[in-house]
């Protein structure tokens, strides 16, 4: 993906970086509702006989897209991603090189939604060099943005 952007700095790593989402611009997240107060004398408990069990909703099938992240870098580093998708826990998941040839890569289930995330290369946060789109996070640095359709 090209960009008349010019990206940021990312400690000469370059990415022959493929994904199955579409990138867009930065998307505004919209602020959280806040729910009302409930008093605790307000709630009445029903009679045994007369409570209901509600249907379990069931996950609707096929919801989710498996979304390739991929990045090159020197073979025989240790090469993580965090985002929201994981709480920015990177160390929940490795990408792997296959071959030994630098090309590391991690396909992961995400459903619908606008997603930031990074790469933690060697103990080092990067974007990735080729998701052209980003945003500043609160930190003051850059996270990689992508939407999942």
């Amino acid at each position: 993906m090209q960009s008349s952007k010019k990206s940021p700095k990312t400690s000469g790593i370059s990415s022959a970086a493929t994904k199955t989402v579409k990138a867009a611009a930065p998307v505004k997240k919209a602020p959280a509702a806040k729910k009302p107060a409930v008093k605790a004398a307000a709630v009445k408990k029903a009679p045994a006989a007369a409570v209901k069990k509600a249907p379990v909703a069931k996950k609707p099938a096929g919801k989710h897209k498996h979304v390739k992240f991929q990045v090159q870098t020197k073979p025989g580093s240790k090469v993580y991603i965090g985002g929201d998708f994981n709480e920015w826990n990177h160390l929940l998941q490795e990408l792997i090189d296959h071959d030994g040839n630098g090309v590391y890569e991690i396909v992961i289930a995400l459903e619908p939604g606008v997603y930031e995330y990074k790469f933690h290369i060697n103990d080092n946060w990067c974007i990735d060099p080729d998701n052209s789109n980003f945003r500043q996070n609160v930190m003051g640095t850059l996270n990689s943005v992508i939407i999942v359709e």
